[in-house]
């Protein structure tokens, strides 16, 4: 039988409510007063997502970020600097008594077979990439591999970040659709001119974005594949829903305590 969960396409929004709107699912999920979310959401301007824990101003070039109008914003989650232009975005909520395991690793394994059975849907065969750290470690999370990270043919296609907080978990991820690397690499922060373009080399010798592969997928074309993908693995029915009016607020007073500024 499969169980009720509640999907989302929650449009364009800010950096910041974007990140405030995946940290209220959590909250409410956490309460009981939602079901598990699969959250497909685009970014109203080009935005960088941090880490959790990255050190912005030795690894950001902030005068090129404001000269170009990108947005900055911290994520919940961990992992490495993201860039949201011309990708995929998603974020889903669940919990253990969902029968989600313990552990980053057997979640993030878990899960991974939604996105898998997601790219098959749009033809694509994906993979869990091997989880050894990168010798080139850099500012930008599709230049490291994870035990998160998805791959085709040895190309990194989806990165993921998680975030526990008792025993429910938000976990955010990016697929990029179309190639934006070298604008991605020019606002990171390199000692010379000659080291910012080796790394975007190493960077897209091991990464690729999806039109790669299927240049005639559409971003909705992706936000029903993993609708369904995630729907097969978890057998559960993601069932098309809104926000609350308490998650606005709460994501908006999120906004404002948190999310409208970034600690360097």
């Amino acid at each position: 039988m499969y169980t009720a969960y509640r999907f989302l396409n929650t449009g364009m929004q800010s950096a910041a409510l974007n990140m405030a709107i995946d940290e209220a699912i959590l909250l409410y999920h956490l309460e009981g007063r939602v079901p598990p979310t699969l959250r497909v959401f685009r970014w109203c301007q080009p935005s960088i997502s941090l880490g959790r824990f990255q050190n912005v101003a030795r690894e950001i070039d902030l005068d090129m970020c404001g000269r170009h109008s990108i947005a900055l914003v911290r994520r919940p989650t961990g992992g490495r600097a993201v860039y949201h232009r011309d990708e995929f975005t998603y974020s889903i909520v669940i919990s253990k008594q969902y029968d989600i395991p313990s552990g980053v690793v057997a979640s993030y394994a878990y899960l991974a077979q939604g996105i898998i059975a997601a790219f098959a849907r749009l033809g694509v065969y994906a993979e869990l990439s091997d989880g050894r750290a990168s010798k080139h470690p850099s500012a930008a999370c599709f230049a490291s591999s994870t035990q998160a990270d998805l791959s085709s043919g040895g190309f990194k296609l989806v990165g993921s970040a998680q975030m526990w907080k008792d025993d429910a978990l938000l976990q955010q991820g990016s697929l990029p659709l179309a190639d934006r690397a070298a604008e991605f690499f020019s606002l990171l922060r390199y000692p010379s001119e000659e080291a910012r373009q080796k790394a975007l080399l190493l960077y897209r010798e091991k990464t690729t974005p999806l039109h790669a592969f299927a240049p005639a997928v559409s971003w909705e074309d992706v936000a029903l594949a993993f609708r369904e993908g995630f729907g097969q693995e978890l057998k559960a029915v993601f069932v098309p829903g809104e926000l609350s009016q308490p998650e606005w607020e709460m994501a908006h007073h999120l906004v404002q305590e948190k999310y409208s500024r970034v600690t360097l």
